[in-house]
C-alpha cells in the first residue's frame, strides 16, 4: 500500500497524452480498415480528430512542465496525420477512361 502518492499535474498530463494515443491509434484503425457501409468507420475519424486535438493539448502542457512526453505527442500527431492522409482509404468502382481519339487519318507506312 502507497502512503501519500499524490499525482502531480505533470503527471497527469502525462497519462492523458498516453490515453489520447490510443485514442488515436484505435481511431486510426477504425477509419482505415472497417467497411465504409457501416457507422465505424466515421465515428473512427471523429476518434482520431479528437485524439488529435487532445495530444497537441496535452503536449503543449507537458511542454510548459519541461516533461520529454511533449516530443511523444507531436510524434504522435506527425504519425496520425500522415495515416489519416495517405491513401485514398476507400476502394470504389471506377470506370474506365476512353482512348483519346485524333482527328488526323493515319499515314501508311
Amino acid at each position: 500500500m502507497v502512503v501519500g502518492s499524490q499525482l502531480s499535474a505533470c503527471t497527469v498530463f502525462e497519462i492523458l497524452v498516453v490515453l489520447f494515443q490510443l485514442c488515436g491509434i484505435l481511431g486510426l484503425c477504425l477509419n482505415r480498415l472497417m467497411p465504409r457501409t457501416t457507422r465505424w468507420p466515421s465515428r473512427g475519424q471523429t476518434g482520431l480528430i479528437v485524439a488529435l486535438f487532445g495530444l497537441g493539448i496535452a503536449g503543449a502542457l507537458c511542454g510548459r512542465h519541461d516533461s520529454e512526453f511533449a516530443l511523444f505527442a507531436g510524434g504522435t500527431m506527425t504519425i496520425l496525420l500522415i495515416g489519416m492522409t495517405m491513401g485514398s482509404g476507400s476502394i470504389e468502382k471506377i470506370e474506365p477512361v476512353r482512348p483519346c481519339v485524333t482527328s488526323e487519318a493515319e499515314l501508311a507506312a
